[in-house]
């Protein structure tokens, strides 16, 4: 699945516009994206942020490394 497909799926479940999703996401908004979703969806992702292994794996993947390179000063 690529990264736009991706972000749509995932602002749609969250009942926000993609666009917005990726403002959030850029900013590192990470408290109001999971105030939008349910309690057990929010712990799963605080869980997956807080273990290094995961985090280190996500700024490793192509598509992420190419959004944060992007959204750098």
């Amino acid at each position: 699945m690529n990264m736009e497909k991706l972000l749509k799926t995932a602002a749609s479940n969250l009942k926000l516009e993609p666009n917005e999703l990726k403002e959030l996401l850029s900013k590192g908004d990470v408290n109001t994206i999971m105030s939008k979703m349910d309690g057990k969806d929010a712990q799963r992702l605080k869980d997956a942020l807080a273990d290094p292994n995961t985090v280190k794996h996500l700024k490793e993947t192509p598509e992420v490394a190419k959004m944060m390179k992007e959204n750098q000063p």
